[in-house]
């Protein structure tokens, strides 16, 4: 992107992507907190993807904390340079403390290209700090607007599309290019339609809604068909969810492919059950890996397949 973007790193984590509410809300998976509720509301309705990682609860977890040797989850690669240490000092901004939970949203172009992404941040943000330090920078190429009463900060990056973030509140940063932006400013304050039935079925598969998790939907329209010679779980995929909780003895994960309605379960099942055990024999001097595979179930049901699983310490310090 811009030079104006490595100048305010932790702000363009949100411009990266880009390229109150009521009970209303069912959708039990993924969680009927406030802030799940809120983020739901403001993402483009549309979207094929769903996401959302509790960064606050990574950072609780011992097991994550141990296994990555304090270095947290690499959401910032600019740690210790002399731009980012002046722009935690200037706006008392740290992201790898003040960065609490990430929704994302988008879809995906003909080529599985990801396009028209978004994303709701929630944290500890000073308002009157940022927009200062932005006004210092002679060099950056944001350009400052509003929407709404809500400020506004857009950028054109390599690829000749506007987009950037959203000063929403203390507590909120919107990211998105600059239409879905303004679009999700001007939904600040109304609540989230009930999801179709579709979406509705994948996210009540969400079985950890305050660790981390991903939702897709409509993969072959998402332009993410797979030809004839791929495996046959991504020849049968119509949908796929992955969640997983941040605990002090590990990461437990579930995943679910959900099929479409002429593939076999059963048939799917035993070729990801063939997967592990071929990753197995090409892991065979990996002890920690090879744990994590002895663990992993997984089970046929009507509409797809689960599998389960488990990431012990010793497996992400190993994959750090």
């Amino acid at each position: 992107m811009t030079r104006s973007l490595a100048l305010v790193p932790a702000l363009a984590l949100l411009a990266l992507a880009a390229s109150g509410c009521d009970d209303s809300l069912t959708a039990p998976g993924v969680g009927a907190s406030a802030q799940t509720t809120d983020a739901l509301a403001l993402l483009p309705a549309d979207a094929t993807v769903y996401g959302m990682t509790d960064l606050a609860a990574a950072r609780a977890s011992d097991a994550l904390d141990t296994a990555l040797g304090g270095t947290g989850l690499g959401m910032v690669s600019g740690r210790g340079s002399a731009d980012f240490d002046a722009f935690v000092r200037m706006t008392g901004f740290d992201p790898s403390q003040d960065l609490d939970r990430i929704y994302v949203a988008g879809r995906a172009d003909a080529s599985g290209q990801a396009e028209r992404m978004a994303i709701v941040a929630y944290g500890r943000f000073d308002r009157d700090r940022i927009e200062q330090y932005l006004a210092t920078q002679s060099e950056a190429d944001f350009q400052a607007s509003e929407a709404d009463g809500i400020p506004l900060y857009l950028a054109t990056g390599d690829d000749g599309q506007r987009g950037g973030f959203a000063l929403a509140s203390g507590q909120m940063v919107l990211g998105g290019d600059e239409a879905t932006l303004r679009a999700m400013v001007s939904r600040l304050g109304t609540s989230a339609a009930a999801p179709d039935a579709e979406l509705q079925a994948l996210f009540d598969r969400v079985v950890y809604p305050d660790g981390a998790w991903f939702v897709a939907r409509n993969l072959g329209d998402a332009g993410l068909a797979m030809s004839g010679d791929a495996p046959l779980p991504a020849q049968a995929a119509d949908g796929m969810v992955v969640s997983m909780a941040f605990r002090s003895d590990g990461v437990p994960v579930r995943g679910f492919l959900a099929t479409k309605p002429e593939a076999s379960t059963d048939d799917v099942a035993d070729v990801i059950r063939g997967g592990i055990a071929a990753a197995r024999v090409g892991m065979k001097d990996e002890p920690a890996t090879l744990d994590v595979l002895d663990a992993v179930k997984v089970k046929a049901q009507d509409t797809g397949v689960q599998v389960d699983g488990f990431l012990t310490p010793a497996f992400l310090a190993t994959s750090r």
